[in-house]
């Protein structure tokens, strides 16, 4: 399926933030047999879907992490219902930094005076943040913790400045970014929130050309898959 390569093509990928390192690691290796070059824009999931919109940002292919922006995207004609796939999933956790003592026996320990900072992404823009909110409300502790959060645009930033935290500060993050730096201390609950589903769609411009259609069957072909399981995401339900 994937053997004729296209000549000296470029297709520029606008990924959600969460899924940066690994579609760069899907695009090097679909790259290593075809002539086509790929360009990567990661943001935010809605500071990329209001950047393809607004014109500030030119995509072939746009990756997002929870459903509301691709439906923004559809409702304003740029993606095609009918051409979007959701391939992958996650979950949520709180983190802290690799060398902080901080234990999280139970969810309503974010309440308490151990923890002085809640870092979560923005939930108007960052689906990571958009569900850490929603969990908090759902279990009815938002309104008790909500003057200790601090939010950051997209989960790589947040992901830094967790690391490099204090012994009081704590994260909500996706399984998928913790890393050598940041620990796990509670697995939320995915019950507290939507289903977290990624949700890939040609841009429709790009719809037809044929580079961008062989690297959307490459990204869900058994090797891509495997890259995106390998790296914690949930791929059961692709």
């Amino acid at each position: 399926m994937f053997a004729g390569a296209v000549h000296a093509s470029y297709i520029t990928l606008a990924a959600a933030n969460s899924t940066c390192t690994t579609i760069k690691a899907v695009g090097e290796q679909f790259s290593q047999t075809r002539d086509i070059k790929i360009n990567y824009i990661c943001k935010s999931s809605g500071l990329l879907a209001k950047g393809i919109r607004g014109g500030a940002i030119q995509a072939d292919i746009y990756i997002s992490a929870n459903k509301h922006w691709m439906d923004y995207m559809i409702q304003g004609g740029f993606v095609a219902a009918d051409k979007v796939i959701s391939p992958w999933g996650n979950r949520l956790v709180v983190g802290a930094p690799a060398n902080s003592p901080l234990e999280l026996h139970e969810w309503n320990d974010l309440t308490s005076d151990k923890i002085k900072k809640i870092l979560i992404g923005d939930p108007s823009t960052a689906p990571f943040g958009r569900y850490a909110k929603q969990a908090m409300q759902k279990t009815g502790i938002w309104e008790r913790v909500k003057q200790k959060i601090t939010t950051k645009k997209h989960i790589t930033l947040l992901a830094e400045t967790l690391a490099q935290s204090d012994n009081n500060t704590v994260g909500i993050l996706f399984s998928t970014n913790l890393s050598d730096r940041v620990r796990p201390l509670y697995s939320i609950d995915p019950s507290w929130h939507p289903d977290i589903r990624y949700y890939m769609a040609p841009v429709e411009q790009s719809a037809g050309k044929s580079a961008t259609a062989d690297l959307l069957d490459y990204i869900r072909s058994d090797p891509g898959i495997e890259i995106f399981k390998t790296a914690g995401f949930d791929v059961s339900l692709q």
